[in-house]
Parts: structure tokens; sequence; C-alpha cells
């Protein structure tokens, strides 16, 4: 069970990473996709202290996160 959190830790991280180098729409699309999904599978499997520092991390790391402005025309 340890094996399959570390490799959607590991996804998760390379979509990250993948999601921070692209400009292209579809790629960053993808990788959101893909972290979500691995960041789901670890929170489910996980033990409970990794469970919590993940849910802290993800909490803290988003709250700076807002869209882009609109241009006025």
């Amino acid at each position: 069970m340890i094996g399959i959190f570390w490799i959607a830790l590991g996804s998760s991280l390379t979509a990250w990473f993948c999601y921070m180098n692209t400009s292209e729409e579809i790629p960053r699309i993808l990788a959101i996709a893909v972290g979500t999904l691995g960041v789901s599978c670890d929170l489910v499997i996980a033990p409970w202290p990794i469970q919590l520092s993940l849910v802290l991390f993800i909490l803290y790391c988003t709250r700076h996160i807002s869209p882009p402005p609109t241009k006025a025309n």
C-alpha cells in the first residue's frame, strides 16, 4: 500500500512540474487532471499524519491562486 502512495505522489509532483513549465493550454489542463487524481489517491491511501500534512499543504498553497485579470476592450 505504501508503494502505491509513493507512485501517486511522484506522479503528482511530476504533473506539477509539467504544469509549471508548460505554456500550452491542453498539457496544462492534463497536468492539473493528473495532479488532482494523484493527490486524491494520496489522500485516500496515506497514513493519517501524511493525510493531515497534505491537506494543510494544499490549503496553504491554494490560498494565493486567483483567476487572471480580464482585459478591458
